[in-house]
């Protein structure tokens, strides 16, 4: 492959027909949000740094067909895109990841957790009285967790939690308020109310970042066994795991 097509990989065709079209949602940071048109269950999938890939969008269109009113945020660039490595390492010098990733100020909070807690309320006023779920995978799959504040959320998923990549990984890349806010969220709901998942090689999520979320969520967190060898992502691409897409399916239909 070329270094051209690794960087600049990305706009493959995606079939959205699953979905309605976007709808903006936030208002310090605005984001396209793509809902299901069938299921009853609501259910956030966030995706990884590789974007919106379409093996991503065949996920989320298959857990519609699973029930689920699946809520599909397009955090960056377009539909369909799947960034190779050079072409994510590069990403994550943009002003555009910045804007969404970049700890700032005392607090080193983050954007997009609190971006999260806003769509999780617009779903929260589109499902009145529903029990919600998440799903994070990647760049993502830890800051799923900040979910687990809002009382309504009652299901997450941490798949191959990656971020932070470097420093403060003990983190997850929350800010300390927002740790505690998912202590004090925790409290209540049945557990384990946090799943999460790994391959046992993978050296982008790392054992330090499963730690992290064990401590964080104590016995709320069930970490399913490391998956063997160097794959990376448990639900989808080549390296997509039945055993885990069965795992995440039973966990969901028992909260939601």
């Amino acid at each position: 492959m070329s270094l051209f097509h690794d960087v600049f990989r990305m706009s493959q065709a995606v079939d959205l027909s699953a979905f309605h079209s976007p709808v903006s949602v936030g208002t310090a940071l605005s984001l396209p949000v793509y809902v299901s048109k069938t299921g009853d269950r609501p259910l956030v999938v966030l995706h990884e740094l590789p974007g919106m890939s379409p093996s991503f969008v065949d996920y989320c269109t298959r857990m519609t067909g699973e029930g689920f009113k699946v809520y599909m945020p397009l955090l960056f660039k377009a539909p369909g895109t799947e960034m190779g490595m050079l072409g994510c390492a590069a990403f994550c010098l943009s002003r555009e990841f910045r804007a969404l990733f970049a700890a700032s100020g005392p607090s080193r909070a983050r954007p997009i957790a609190a971006w999260i807690l806003e769509l999780v309320q617009k779903v929260a006023e589109d499902n009145p009285g529903a029990a919600i779920g998440t799903i994070g995978m990647c760049m993502t799959g830890g800051f799923a967790i900040v979910g687990i504040a809002d009382p309504r959320v009652q299901a997450v998923v941490a798949c191959q939690p990656s971020a932070p990549f470097f420093r403060e990984i003990e983190t997850l890349g929350l800010s300390e308020a927002e740790r505690d806010s998912v202590r004090a969220g925790k409290t209540g709901k049945t557990i384990p109310c946090a799943k999460a998942y790994r391959y046992e090689k993978d050296r982008i999520s790392r054992e330090a970042h499963m730690r992290a979320a064990q401590d964080l969520l104590g016995p709320s967190l069930h970490r399913y066994p490391d998956l063997p060898g160097k794959g990376h992502a448990t639900l989808t691409t080549q390296t997509a795991s039945p055993e885990v897409y069965a795992d995440v399916l039973t966990f969901l239909n028992a909260r939601l």
